[in-house]
């Protein structure tokens, strides 16, 4: 979300050993279908997190309160509840461990990209500008395309330099399991699972946000 940001990057780099841990899973079968579901979990760090969302503002930034958060994310569900090809959403905020979830099904992967379509429009931001997937059936490959967008590295900038250096923990987890088993993928920082079945990724936010990595990966299945 383009408003909470900077404010996620507070919450989340709180301590050197304990930073936000950002997954997302994604669950499919071979005709296209599937699930998604997405964790931002803070929950080291909860006792420091409280206290940020009781203070308006840090270090210039707007710290969004409980009540805020809640009714952003109920939006989010009643959009994605009326896309087309989305069903089953549910969410999840718990506010005594701080771990947010958001999950639901859709039945293709442009629904898949419809997905983030509409959160882009509700939290007006840019998601499906440098992320979106593809699904070639005949030939059984999934693809995702990332391009690199320096607005990361435009908010994460507005930090204090001191606070930067927290961030060197935080992590962005993929997750992406198949019922079929996995010929290739051509991440070369990810692993296809002992069972063939799945794609790990896991690779540093700052990485991210300085454009040193990127999330673009072709797998194909076993026909």
């Amino acid at each position: 979300m383009k408003k909470y940001l900077g404010a996620l990057l507070i919450l989340g780099c709180l301590t050197l050993s304990s930073c936000f841990d950002f997954v997302e899973q994604i669950d499919m079968t071979h005709r296209g279908a599937g699930t998604i579901k997405a964790t931002l979990n803070v929950s080291k760090s909860r006792t420091k997190v409280a206290s940020l969302l009781k203070m308006k503002q840090f270090n210039g930034i707007e710290i969004p309160s409980e009540t805020t958060i809640k009714k952003e994310m109920q939006q989010a569900v009643r959009t994605l509840k009326a896309t087309p090809g989305i069903s089953n959403v549910h969410y999840s905020l718990d506010f005594n461990n701080y771990i947010a979830t958001l999950s639901c099904h859709f039945d293709n992967v442009q629904a898949l990209n419809d997905f983030s379509k509409a959160l882009s429009a509700q939290f007006k931001t840019q998601i499906t500008s440098y992320n979106s997937y593809r699904y070639d059936a005949t030939s059984q490959t999934f693809n995702r395309s990332y391009t690199y967008t320096p607005h990361l590295a435009k908010e994460f900038s507005k930090i204090p330099n001191d606070d930067k250096n927290l961030f060197a923990d935080a992590y962005y987890t993929n997750i992406i399991r198949f019922d079929k088993n996995i010929q290739s993928q051509s991440h070369k920082n990810a692993k296809i699972s002992a069972n063939k079945q799945a794609v790990f990724l896991k690779v540093k936010a700052l990485d991210l946000i300085n454009g040193s990595t990127h999330l673009t990966n072709t797998i194909t299945l076993v026909k």
